[in-house]
């Protein structure tokens, strides 16, 4: 299956490690520093993590699946960006085909109500939502760390 082409900038793609193997497609996480199947989310995650370092977030302060409990349920954020050990921005990361809704929202809303970050992100890899939770204003682009 071909990788969709996102809307993040083509220098941030060249930086993503690709390999084929065993008939699949294999994504290089430098979060987790392992390859793992390259499924559509899988993709949109990775130009999430290379845009966030772009800003001048810092690879070592990423977190990628973090366990977290909302209600009775237990979930897992798709990418944490920490600054001075605190989160700073929650990313939601959905398949290209997937459109970002109201839905999409209410469920990063709800995840961020565990995490308690300044700013979250939705991303399907083809549309960027950003969402500044301390004055609940849409923004235009993704503040860089403070």
């Amino acid at each position: 299956m071909p990788l969709s082409q996102l809307n993040f900038p083509n220098e941030l793609t060249a930086l993503i490690k690709i390999k084929y193997e065993e008939e699949k497609e294999w994504v290089f996480d430098a979060v987790r520093n392992k390859w793992l199947v390259c499924t559509p989310e899988e993709w949109v995650r990775q130009h999430a993590v290379q845009y966030l370092i772009a800003k001048k977030y810092s690879l070592y302060h990423l977190q990628i699946e973090t366990g977290l409990i909302t209600g009775f349920n237990q979930k897992r954020s798709d990418l944490i960006a920490n600054v001075d050990g605190k989160p700073v921005v929650l990313v939601e990361c959905k398949s290209p085909h997937v459109k970002l809704s109201q839905e999409t929202f209410n469920q990063a809303f709800n995840y961020n109500n565990t995490i308690g970050a300044k700013t979250i992100w939705l991303t399907n890899g083809l549309q960027n939502l950003y969402w500044d939770c301390q004055s609940a204003q849409q923004l235009t682009e993704l503040p860089g760390p403070l």
